[in-house]
């Protein structure tokens, strides 16, 4: 069995209300159109959309909704916000996923820094990944293993892509 890992960073999120809770924050303008940039540079990618899994936080949710500008088909795929994805730590991210349903086998996660670039690491550590940047999109593939063993091990995943929206300025709508 073949399992599909999509990991994202939210897009660029905003600074102009001090007042807000981190969790509250929006996207700013550069977030705004990074979102679609990278739904439609995803759809061009991944023949069959995952499920989505979202972290709960303003700018998580506002990014998946960027996402399904540029890739409509989306919206005929399940998605779940999870309070759990909230996190920066990468174990965080490890407990989630060790959770995971194994009857799926395609799944995108939106989250947060450190946490997500530290997952990656541990379970590509080929990536040799400094930072995952907002809107920053990395899709693993793991092999004959239940969602709890890809957690688990490290250097168990294989990079299928790895694409930030500045690579992708150049790219036709």
């Amino acid at each position: 069995m073949i399992r599909d890992l999509h990991l994202i960073r939210h897009a660029k999120s905003s600074w102009d209300e001090p007042h807000l809770a981190d969790y509250e924050r929006p996207l700013n303008t550069r977030g705004l159109r990074a979102a679609p940039l990278m739904g439609r540079a995803m759809a061009a990618r991944v023949p069959t959309p995952p499920t989505f899994f979202v972290s709960t936080a303003r700018r998580a949710r506002e990014t998946y909704r960027g996402l399904l500008k540029g890739w409509p088909t989306l919206e005929q795929s399940p998605v779940s916000e999870e309070r759990t994805l909230y996190t920066f730590s990468w174990d965080g991210l490890r407990d989630w996923l060790s959770q995971c349903d194994d009857g799926l086998d395609n799944v995108a996660v939106i989250g947060h820094n450190p946490a997500m670039t530290d997952f990656i690491n541990h379970l590509c550590p080929s990536l040799e990944l400094d930072n995952l940047p907002t809107a920053g999109w990395v899709w693993l593939r793991f092999e004959d293993v239940s969602w709890s063993e890809a957690a688990l091990a490290v250097s168990s995943a294989s990079a299928m892509a790895s694409l930030r929206p500045k690579t992708l300025v150049g790219e036709a709508p």
